[in-house]
Order: C-alpha cells, then sequence, then structure tokens
C-alpha cells in the first residue's frame, strides 16, 4: 500500500497506477465508478484536473481475512487555483486483492469530493 500511495501521489504516475489494478477492476470514488483499466485510467488523468500536489497519510490499516482492507487517513492537496494554500481531508478506503495475483480488484475511497474539485 506505501507503493501504492506514493504511485497516487505523483501525477507523472498514471500507467504505474493503473498497473496496480487487475484488468478487470472496479474503482469508487465518491459517486464516480471506473471499470476496467481504460476507465480506471480515464477516473485517474481527472483526478489531477485540479490538483497540483497531494500527499496521502494513512494512518490505521485493519485487516478483514487474507484479501481484504480498510484503511483511513489523511491527504493533503495544493489546488492549482491557489498554490499558496493546503487543504487537509480525512479519507477511508476499501480495498479487495485478486486471489491470483497481487493486484486490487476493487478499491473504494471515501472522502468529501468537494476538497479536489476547488470548492472546498
Amino acid at each position: 500500500m506505501e507503493n501504492f500511495y506514493r504511485l497516487s501521489d505523483d501525477e507523472s504516475q498514471h500507467e504505474q497506477y493503473v498497473a496496480s489494478f487487475t484488468d478487470d477492476a472496479t474503482l469508487i470514488m465518491g459517486s464516480r465508478v471506473a471499470k476496467g483499466a481504460d476507465e480506471i485510467l480515464s477516473l485517474r488523468h481527472s483526478l489531477w484536473t485540479h490538483v497540483l500536489r497531494r500527499t496521502h497519510s494513512p494512518e490505521r490499516i485493519y485487516f478483514g481475512g487474507d484479501r481484504e482492507l480498510m484503511l483511513y487517513g489523511t491527504v493533503k492537496y495544493i489546488l492549482r487555483s491557489d498554490p499558496g494554500s493546503e487543504i487537509q481531508v480525512p479519507w477511508a478506503g476499501r480495498v479487495v486483492f485478486d486471489e491470483k495475483v497481487d493486484k486490487m480488484r476493487f478499491y473504494q475511497v471515501y472522502l468529501d469530493p468537494s476538497a479536489q474539485s476547488g470548492r472546498k
């Protein structure tokens, strides 16, 4: 998960971020649902529209069986519209790993979506 959040926080790592998922994975962020590598890549690009920089800080990870976990922490954003200020938002996530490969087949993120849009 450390490597995944390093990729998540690096705008140049789109392809590597998507490679963290199985080809048929589901990624849910708020009301946005992406299924499969192409849709996950598209969603990933859109997450950087208003964000100049982001830093995830997972605080706790809870294991729910062999292939599932939940985690929570904070994410700090610097928005393109206001590079002099920082927004910190709590978030949580649920991850289900594939049984055959060490990749995510399901990832759902819970956070206030207005933080990335510049409306917060």
